[in-house]
């Protein structure tokens, strides 16, 4: 058996110093209440009621004969005359206990040099226990229980409701609270799902500051403690039994599995869900409360919910579901992870790209994003409404645009009604560049195709050549090189802002570039004529696609110039198609 001292400030987390570590209050109780060691609170006496645990008056007490000489008369306020020294009261401690393995004192004060006493500050005891110096058995912190038996991480004895925030702050995600408080001259004891300052109290000066309260027991309902009342808040990993255990009826149960979600999603069982969404008995309390349950697990094991999706879709089908938007989320967490899952509930999905409530039409869109980034055949459909949401500004444009950038890639016919659309939404510097290259990407694969289409856009893409975004910029270069294929004329007024992206270091710019004033060249060689030099340097690209145009623009140019540079593409490049082209070059010039 050891014998431990605690002194309180400034060495047990109550109250711990300002720059070090601190006892855990938990570890005292457990020491004292737990184990056969003798545990004692040496300092301020308030350990003595928070650890429940002998202080200096049980000490001196359990020395009948030496009462009067340590304590003197008790006094009306309930205090003593006088206490035994800090020292003393060592001493009195050891005397009671003298076959004890050891005695071990933590205190903020320096008192190594009792006899007898192994002494450590807090910031010393703390490692020491964890590295298992002081005694093998000692538990670590999160083996210990609080007063409900279950393990805890942290503590509080809030003083304010500051500190009680600052607390929360730091265990945002704790998964669940076990709250000790007064109640009308009684001790009770709570296991909360969670526990929040009260906003309101903090919003009037003058209420008292209090915390609100979501009992875990999904049979009892919220409440409000003071933050004077408060004792004790101690975070807790409560076992899933009891979210529902105290369940006696669906509704209740629903509320539990959903606390549980919210708590631990990977202990809620999908079956206990599927079981209250599939009674015949429709309530639409219950119906959110296991849909809310559904949606969070989903978020962490989509693979798991996929048995869910038919039941998922008969609530799509009710006239009245207060959680559509979570039903649609579950969906979109299912087909982040499996696209083809949810396929086939596209017909169903599209009505709500239209939706008026705004979480619906965001989860509704993010649904048709993952299924057109599967198989954009599947998506066709909503070409119209994703259109819609785009041209609107509405939530969940970015998931819009993106679900149309995938369907470019294989029906083009279907978007091209809807091009100019995404040639907006590149003009709006407000997006994030990721949007913007969608959009720029999508409608590159409708222009490259059908190049008449950007004609009346081609001065705004222009804005881009400067965009500081490499992908952005040379997507821009590579939709207006696709205009030039048909329409030279509405790309040629441009030559001069083109020429300053042949030599930019994005090879995919040069490479767009070079091949737009090419095809510029064919058509209006006295606007390009200037650019010959230009194109003699890129004769030497690392690139082959920009050898290749260069040669392009040459030939077009008749460029004598060129002729030595062409003669040594054509007969030394390594790359077959530069070689071809350096030789038609060197046709056009001699002809």
């Amino acid at each position: 058996m050891l014998v431990f001292a605690f002194d309180r400030d400034w060495t047990v987390d109550v109250n711990p110093h300002p720059r070090h570590d601190a006892v855990p209050l938990e570890w005292v109780r457990h020491l004292a209440h737990k184990t056969p060691h003798a545990v004692y609170a040496i300092g301020n006496q308030t350990l003595a009621e928070e650890a429940a645990i002998p202080g200096v008056v049980d000490i001196v007490g359990r020395h009948p004969d030496d009462w009067d000489e340590w304590l003197g008369e008790k006094q009306p306020d309930g205090r003593y005359e006088q206490f035994p020294l800090r020292r003393e009261r060592l001493s009195l401690i050891a005397d009671l206990h003298p076959d004890a393995d050891g005695y071990v004192v933590v205190d903020d004060l320096d008192l190594s040099d009792v006899d007898g006493w192994a002494h450590y500050h807090a910031w010393e005891f703390v490692p020491a226990v964890e590295r298992g110096e002081i005694h093998p058995d000692l538990p670590w912190v999160r083996d210990l229980m609080t007063d409900g038996g279950l393990p805890s991480s942290a503590g509080i004895m809030p003083a304010n409701a500051s500190m009680l925030s600052s607390f929360l702050d730091d265990h945002a995600d704790a998964p669940g609270f076990e709250l000790t408080y007064s109640d009308d001259g009684a001790e009770r004891t709570q296991l909360c799902h969670d526990v929040s300052v009260h906003a309101v109290t903090l919003e009037r000066p003058s209420a008292a500051p209090a915390l609100q309260c979501t009992p875990l027991a999904p049979d009892s309902d919220q409440f409000t403690v003071p933050v004077d009342a408060i004792e004790m808040l101690s975070v807790v990993e409560p076992p899933p039994n009891l979210y529902t255990a105290s369940a006696e009826t669906p509704d209740e149960e629903a509320t539990g599995l959903r606390r549980l979600a919210d708590a631990n999603p990977e202990a809620v069982r999908i079956s206990s869900i599927l079981a209250l969404l599939d009674r015949e008995d429709n309530n639409r309390a219950r119906d959110r409360e296991a849909v809310q349950a559904l949606r969070r697990v989903a978020a962490v094991r989509p693979e798991d919910c996929t048995p869910v999706i038919p039941i998922l879709r008969s609530l799509l089908e009710r006239d009245e579901l207060p959680a559509r938007a979570d039903v649609l989320a579950t969906l979109r967490a299912i087909g982040d992870a499996d696209p083809g899952a949810i396929a086939p509930l596209t017909d169903e999905l599209v009505p709500y790209l239209q939706s008026n409530i705004v979480s619906v039409r965001r989860e509704a869109t993010r649904c048709i994003a993952a299924i057109a980034e599967e198989d954009p055949e599947d998506a066709v459909d909503a070409v119209p409404a994703l259109a819609t949401i785009v041209e609107d500004d509405a939530d969940g444009l970015q998931y819009a645009v993106y679900a149309l950038s995938r369907i470019t890639r294989e029906y083009l016919e279907e978007v091209k009604p809807v091009a100019e659309t995404l040639g907006a939404v590149n003009l709006r510097d407000s997006l994030s560049d990721s949007v913007r290259l969608n959009a720029t990407a999508g409608l590159g694969r409708v222009v490259g195709e059908y190049p008449s289409i950007a004609v009346d856009i081609v001065d705004d893409v222009a804005t881009l050549f400067d965009a500081d975004n490499p992908k952005l910029r040379n997507n821009a270069i590579g939709l207006i090189g696709d205009v030039a294929i048909v329409h030279t004329d509405v790309v040629e007024p441009y030559t001069e802002e083109i020429t300053a992206l042949l030599t930019v270091e994005d090879t995919y710019t040069r490479i767009n570039a070079s091949g737009a004033l090419s095809r510029v060249a064919e058509d209006f060689p006295e606007s390009v004529e200037h650019v010959t030099p230009t194109f003699v340097e890129l004769l030497s690209d690392e690139n082959p696609l920009v050898r290749e145009n260069a040669c392009w623009a040459l030939g077009h140019l008749c460029a004598r110039d060129a002729t030595p540079a062409l003669e040594d593409r054509a007969r030394d490049d390594d790359n077959a198609d530069v070689r071809t082209r350096a030789s038609w070059a060197l046709a056009q010039i001699n002809e």
